[in-house]
C-alpha cells in the first residue's frame, strides 16, 4: 500500500469518537477489561478525558484515514520535569495507543504515525520520548532507534483505581 491511499491527520475535538473507537478496538484487543461493565466504565471516563484533552492539548493523536474512515491511531502526551543533564528543556513526550485495525496492519502506517509523532515532540523540544510496546509492536519502536531502559521501575495503585 502506498501512503497515497491513506491519509494523517491531527485530531480534534470531531474526531473525538473515532479516537474513542480506535482506543477501545486496542483495549479488547489486549484483553483489558474483565466485564462490560468495566468497559463501560472506561468508555464513559475515556469519553469525558478526551472532551477536555484533545481541545487543551493535553493528549495529540493523529488518525490515519482511508476514505471517510480512521483506520489507525497514535497518541502522545507532554510533560515537563526539571531540567536534567540529559534533557535541558524538561519536557519529555509519552507515546501510547499506536493501533491500526488488524487488516490495515504491515503497510507502513504505524510506522508513519510514529514519525509523525517523533517530529511534532522534536518540534516542541521534548528531549525524551519514552513508551511501554507490546511484543508485536516492539520491532517498529526499535527500528527508530527506542531502547529498553532497565533503569525505570514502576507502581501501579492495587485494584486499578
Amino acid at each position: 500500500m502506498s501512503q497515497g491511499e491513506w491519509i494523517l491527520r491531527k485530531a480534534g475535538l470531531g474526531e473525538l469518537e473515532e479516537v474513542l473507537r480506535l482506543r477501545l478496538a486496542l483495549m479488547l484487543e489486549l484483553s483489558e477489561f474483565e466485564t462490560d461493565s468495566e468497559q463501560a466504565a472506561w468508555v464513559n471516563v475515556t469519553r469525558r478525558y478526551l472532551e477536555d484533552a484533545l481541545p487543551e492539548g493535553r493528549f495529540h493523536v493523529w488518525l490515519a484515514y482511508v476514505g471517510d474512515g480512521a483506520v489507525a491511531c497514535a497518541g502522545l502526551t507532554l510533560f515537563e520535569r526539571p531540567p536534567a543533564p540529559t534533557n535541558l528543556t524538561g519536557l519529555e513526550a509519552y507515546i501510547l495507543n499506536i493501533y491500526t485495525e488488524p487488516e490495515w496492519r504491515r503497510r507502513g502506517i504505524s510506522r508513519r504515525l510514529l514519525s509523525e509523532l517523533m517530529e511534532f515532540a522534536r518540534g516542541l523540544g521534548a528531549g525524551r520520548l519514552w513508551m511501554h510496546a507490546s511484543e508485536d509492536g516492539r520491532p517498529l519502536y526499535e527500528s527508530v532507534g527506542f531502547a529498553p531502559n532497565p533503569s525505570t521501575l514502576e507502581w501501579e495503585q492495587p485494584g486499578g483505581d
